[in-house]
């Protein structure tokens, strides 16, 4: 079987970081891949050049049709037995290319899916229906789809997954009295850098909690903007320090208590996951998949409008050392039970073959 992936942006963000999961998943288990990209030269072709797969980049014109007959030729050429979408703008793009070369296509949904529609306007509901299968990673997106009348056997649920790192002990970065909060994203609006440094700025002046610290990892359109309501709140650098983009998350994670999620909307957050195998509790909005992957048991889950509960839920998690550790060893049980490589390798495989299968009753 061969398949042939799809993808419109090889940047460091959650569904590239998942692409190279099934990448992997599907090496492993002896699937030829190939990778056709719209971009190029963008932070994450190391990773996917590292498992041996061939990156084809098919978006050196802007014209949509020239891109689609460039898509065309690179699956014909890799005589591929399935076209998967790996971002949603992208998936009409792979369901064309199958329907010329009669071969099955599959989707994706990688957020909430109606913040997908929406930002797709007059395409949005096309990425939707002309696909021969979408894959989801949430329940939420999964459920609205059908309601929208997708059929139920048209689209599958497959968790994201995260690698566990090293046992690092307790799950505590330190056993020091003193609690790095930390946020790690994308400086955009759907993640609303802007509430991590309003609630800071709460925990430290209203609060007047001694001992804390906050931390923001990432970058992106709004950072200049963030980091002018810092100094406006007159945080210092220590108080709330910008890192930028980092390579070795690990470390940032090993080096933090906490972390907080402020999106107003997700499909599964890689960052939660992320942060749930290096035994940090979560903070976070109760947006797409977030509730099914934090419960009591891993952390604290609020309404995205709620600042006044992001407030208060960080608050009893930094004075309460013994309650985070609880919650960051349960976290850590639960992602390895639920989202590991060894998952993906047994889901995907199945997937296909029921595509394949179908493919050949319908010839």
């Amino acid at each position: 079987m061969r398949i042939c992936f799809l993808a419109g942006t090889l940047g460091r963000g959650g569904a590239e970081r998942q692409l190279v999961y099934m990448l992997q998943a599907l090496k492993l288990e002896g699937i030829e891949t190939r990778l056709l990209c719209l971009t190029s030269g963008e932070a994450m072709e190391s990773d996917v050049k590292d498992l041996g797969v061939d990156i084809h980049w098919v978006g050196a014109s802007g014209n949509k049709i020239e891109r689609l007959r460039r898509i065309i030729k690179a699956v014909r050429d890799f005589k591929a037995d399935i076209i998967q979408s790996a971002h949603f703008y992208t998936n009409i793009y792979a369901a064309l290319a199958g329907k010329v070369l009669r071969v099955p296509s599959i989707g994706a949904i990688r957020s909430d899916l109606f913040s997908e529609i929406a930002a797709d306007r007059i395409f949005g509901r096309w990425q939707v229906n002309l696909p021969n299968h979408l894959i989801t990673n949430s329940d939420l997106a999964l459920n609205r789809a059908v309601e929208r009348g997708l059929k139920s056997h048209c689209i599958d649920l497959v968790r994201n997954i995260v690698e566990m790192p090293v046992d690092r002990g307790n799950g505590i970065a330190s056993a020091s009295e003193n609690v790095s909060v930390l946020f790690v994203g994308r400086f955009g609006p759907e993640k609303r850098p802007e509430m991590f440094v309003h609630l800071a700025e709460r925990l430290l002046r209203e609060y007047k909690l001694s001992g804390l610290t906050f931390k923001m990892v990432g970058d992106g359109p709004l950072r200049p903007a963030i980091e002018k309501l810092r100094d406006d709140l007159g945080l210092s650098d220590k108080e709330l320090e910008f890192a930028g983009e980092q390579g070795d998350m690990a470390s940032v994670y090993r080096e933090a208590d906490l972390l907080v999620l402020t999106s107003s909307y997700e499909g599964t957050p890689n960052v939660i996951l992320e942060a749930m195998t290096h035994g940090l509790p979560v903070v976070a909005t109760r947006v797409g998949g977030v509730p099914e992957i934090v419960s009591e048991d891993t952390g604290l889950v609020v309404d995205p409008s709620d600042f006044e509960g992001l407030a208060e839920s960080t608050k009893s998690l930094v004075i309460d050392r013994v309650r985070r550790e609880v919650l960051g060893k349960n976290g850590k049980v639960h992602v390895a039970s639920h989202h590991s490589l060894a998952y993906l390798r047994e889901r995907l495989p199945e997937i296909y073959a029921r595509q394949f299968s179908a493919k050949r009753i319908n010839d």
